[in-house]
């Protein structure tokens, strides 16, 4: 592998024992592809927050689908993405993905319809990407002794995001409503995009042999695209309306396909012959129900706490942006305290224990924030029990995966996981919404207020995908992900 140091970006690595391996070129290329990765968590919580002004901004009850279209052209993407990177420099396969999402930004922040707005926030779904591609770099450029710590503070970030995002959000939406947020991305991203280009050398790592697979791509992608348009607007056009059934079918008929081209194709979008591995088919199953679904509670958690409680409802405690701040603070925290319990434990306890205390704690938080929405005290206790258990899970999936295939197949068998939290994120969101908006009291401000029972049933659906995803860890291999990625 050719790395760089202290002699230039195609020297050999430094591979003496006491020589010294820091450089102030290197902490530059690790302190700008850790910015960048972090637009990522930036942009999620800023969207997330938007959600309620989004509806109101567009008065629509659809605005979840801000956050779905996110997920499902990341999960369509990605794969797509690390071919591309393979072939043409993971370097100019970053600076191409920012580029699609600054333009996404931009189409966010000046969308005079709900629809140009979607356009534009499915077009951001592409900087997901470049968390892996991050971290490729880092593998390929700097010298090996270096690599997991660098890998490490790549995937996690400086944790300064998680103080000052809430507040950042809520300044940005109380001051300067949707555009402003968008308006925020766009001049981060160009900023941090421009910083990569400057710094960040090209890896020299390629691979001859990759090949794209679009068909498939466009087929996974139509098929849950057009399954999750059909659920979303169900409850509007009628679950017996022909165009409700017609998507659902086509996107059943387009499903089926994708599975049948997945198995023929040399390089399939996603190798679904992994699977046949019973301890990473649970693996993947137990990362989308789990970390993918319980993931989604943020988005029903911010309408909750800004709604008012203007019509007699059982809920809302009438928030500004800027006070759910506190609600922002509480849960990066607790995704910070479960990677770190990961971090500590992983060698005693096992990815799996993880995986099902994970499940645990996002079933019981979901039920108390959905039980006790009418107080903020246990609303904000269930939600960090939620977050806690997201940091959990997020930590626990790389280890599980590591445990449960051999070295050769870590990195698609990863994608496989990635894939499964970014899809079923999409599919949280929008059955979450499909509940709430079966429960509309009135429209106020051009935004619905739902009943107090639309939130028990979203909650109560993310808590039971968290239960199905706990039992599928239970059955994972006794202690696997202990340590050095091995079973007992």
């Amino acid at each position: 592998m050719t790395t760089i140091n202290d002699r230039g970006a195609n020297a050999a690595p430094d591979t003496g024992g006491s020589g010294r391996l820091w450089t102030p070129r290197l902490a530059a290329v690790l302190t700008v592809l850790v910015l960048v990765s972090e637009i990522i968590p930036v942009s999620a919580v800023l969207s997330g927050t938007a959600l309620p002004a989004v509806a109101g901004r567009y008065a629509t009850t659809q605005a979840s689908w801000s956050m779905t279209i996110a997920f499902l052209t990341a999960a369509v993407a990605m794969p797509l993405v690390g071919k591309l990177a393979d072939m043409y420099g993971k370097k100019r396969v970053l600076m191409g993905v920012v580029l699609v999402s600054l333009a996404g930004s931009v189409l966010s922040a000046v969308a005079g319809s709900f629809a140009l707005f979607i356009i534009g926030r499915g077009l951001q779904g592409a900087i997901f990407s470049v968390a892996f591609l991050a971290y490729s770099l880092v593998r390929d450029l700097f010298p090996p002794r270096m690599v997991p710590f660098a890998v490490s503070v790549t995937m996690t970030g400086t944790g300064v995001v998680v103080v000052l995002q809430p507040f950042l959000a809520g300044w940005l939406i109380d001051n300067h409503g949707v555009p402003g947020v968008y308006w925020f991305l766009t001049v981060l991203t160009l900023v941090l995009g421009l910083a990569a280009l400057l710094v960040v050398p090209e890896s020299p790592v390629r691979s001859t042999d990759s090949r794209l697979d679009l068909v498939g791509a466009l087929l996974l992608g139509c098929s849950v695209a057009a399954v999750l348009v059909g659920v979303s607007m169900g409850p509007q056009w009628g679950w017996t309306d022909l165009s409700t059934l017609g998507l659902l079918a086509l996107g059943v008929v387009l499903f089926a396909v994708w599975l049948a081209q997945a198995g023929r194709a040399t390089q399939p979008l996603i190798d679904l012959r992994q699977l046949r591995r019973p301890a990473l088919l649970l693996s993947v199953v137990s990362s989308g129900l789990v970390y993918g679904v319980g993931a989604t509670t943020s988005s029903f958690l911010a309408i909750m706490a800004m709604t008012p409680r203007a019509l007699g409802q059982d809920y809302g405690f009438g928030m500004t942006a800027s006070e759910y701040a506190l609600f922002g603070v509480v849960n990066g925290i607790g995704i910070v305290v479960g990677g770190l319990v990961v971090g500590a434990t992983a060698r005693r306890t096992g990815a799996k224990v993880h995986m099902v205390a994970a499940a645990v704690l996002i079933a019981l938080g979901c039920l108390l924030m959905g039980l006790g929405r009418g107080e903020q005290s246990l609303v904000l206790v269930g939600t960090a029990a939620v977050h806690l258990a997201i940091g959990l899970s997020g930590a626990a999936i790389p280890n599980l995966v590591i445990a449960a295939v051999p070295p050769e197949s870590q990195v698609v068998s990863s994608s496989l996981a990635e894939v499964s939290r970014t899809l079923m994120g999409a599919v949280g969101t929008t059955l979450g919404f499909v509940i709430l908006n079966g429960h509309v009291l009135a429209v106020l401000g051009g935004a619905p207020i739902y009943s107090g029972g639309g939130f028990l049933g979203a909650l109560g659906m993310i808590a039971a995908c968290s239960v199905v995803g706990g039992a599928a860890a239970v059955f994972l291999p006794r202690g696997l992900g202990r340590s050095a990625g091995t079973a007992d």
